[in-house]
């Protein structure tokens, strides 16, 4: 989660300095238009966009480890559930097998 939350709020911020550089050096706009138009925008966007996708794949139990000991977004199939359907848990294990499909689908959308 807090992976998804600073990667994605760090990119887009970085996008709003340069829509930010680009008011100022290429339009010419004035600090108190700045202030008040543009630049709730260039704090709002990055931070909303960042905490709806991170908790979109955390209530969508997309976050799963990849093996390394992070907790990423791949799908969770590890070695014991060779030969079991996805949503089958196996005897004596919690996590059903193929959790996580769905995290593809709200990376794309979210992303474009």
């Amino acid at each position: 989660f807090t992976y998804f939350l600073g990667a994605y709020s760090g990119l887009l911020y970085s996008c709003s300095l340069n829509l930010y550089s680009l008011a100022i050096v290429k339009y010419r706009k004035p600090d108190r238009y700045i202030r008040s138009k543009v630049e709730p925008f260039l704090h709002g966007v990055p931070i909303a966009y960042a905490l709806i996708y991170s908790t979109t794949l955390l209530a969508k139990r997309n976050f799963n480890d990849n093996g390394g000991g992070n907790c990423y977004a791949p799908v969770y199939n590890p070695p014991h559930c060779i030969g079991y359907e996805d949503g089958e848990t196996r005897e004596g294990f919690d996590i059903p097998c193929g959790r996580g499909h769905d995290g593809a689908v709200v990376f794309y959308y979210l992303t474009g």
